[in-house]
């Protein structure tokens, strides 16, 4: 794996299924959100890792109805989601990587889909929070991933150029927002989007959070 020597600055995280080992709990949440309001729709596996990395706006735009509310839907859904949410861990070596990152002064921010607050609480959950300065949440940009605005926003809370940062994800949507805005990409491979995101061309893929140390 090729190093970047004294070129990265910033590394900027996903959380749900990058950081936060929440694929599962996502999915679930969606299976209980659809025997509610979509009792005729058969959710296979291939269909709900389809709704990864979307904004729950999108996803349930796929579905409902003119006699539905869709505020109703997002606010079942995240209710659900959040008991479920109690119990969740960060995937192996996170909490390490910060620290190794911190030590050599690359800052770590969070680009998501997800609610700012919401991101910030679920950061506390797995003991994250403190090592991410500035997080760009749904309610910051006007367009979600897989468009570069997410991840410029990013860049320019820590006033960083481009090719000094990487962006780490686990979906094709996390890939090509990095490659639109010029962030080098990297992948991890535990993704239930792994063909995917390959499809996409990563600069990087890496099977365990710690070996972003040898990118960086």
């Amino acid at each position: 794996m090729q190093k970047l020597v004294n070129m990265i600055k910033l590394v900027l995280f996903d959380l749900d299924g990058t950081l936060l080992k929440s694929t599962e709990i996502i999915m679930d949440a969606f299976v209980i959100t659809f025997e509610k309001y979509f009792k005729d729709v058969e959710l296979d596996q291939k269909t709900l890792t389809s709704f990864l990395g979307h904004t729950l706006f999108e996803t349930f735009g796929l579905y409902i109805q003119e006699d539905q509310n869709m505020d109703e839907l997002v606010n079942f859904y995240r209710n659900t989601s959040e008991k479920l949410m109690q119990n969740v861990t960060a995937y192996p070596n996170a909490k390490a990587l910060m620290e190794k990152l911190q030590s050599k002064n690359i800052m770590i921010g969070v680009v998501t889909s997800k609610m700012n607050q919401v991101a910030r609480e679920h950061l506390s959950l797995i003991g994250l929070n403190d090592y991410v300065t500035h997080l760009v949440g749904y309610e910051d940009v006007v367009n979600h991933k897989p468009h570069k605005e997410p991840i410029e926003k990013g860049l320019s809370l820590y006033n960083v150029k481009a090719e000094e940062a990487v962006y780490v994800g686990d979906h094709e949507n996390d890939m090509v927002a990095a490659k639109s805005a010029g962030v080098i990409s990297c992948a991890v491979s535990y993704s239930h989007r792994l063909k995917e995101m390959l499809a996409v061309m990563p600069d990087y893929v890496v099977d365990d959070l710690l070996q972003i140390e040898d990118i960086v």
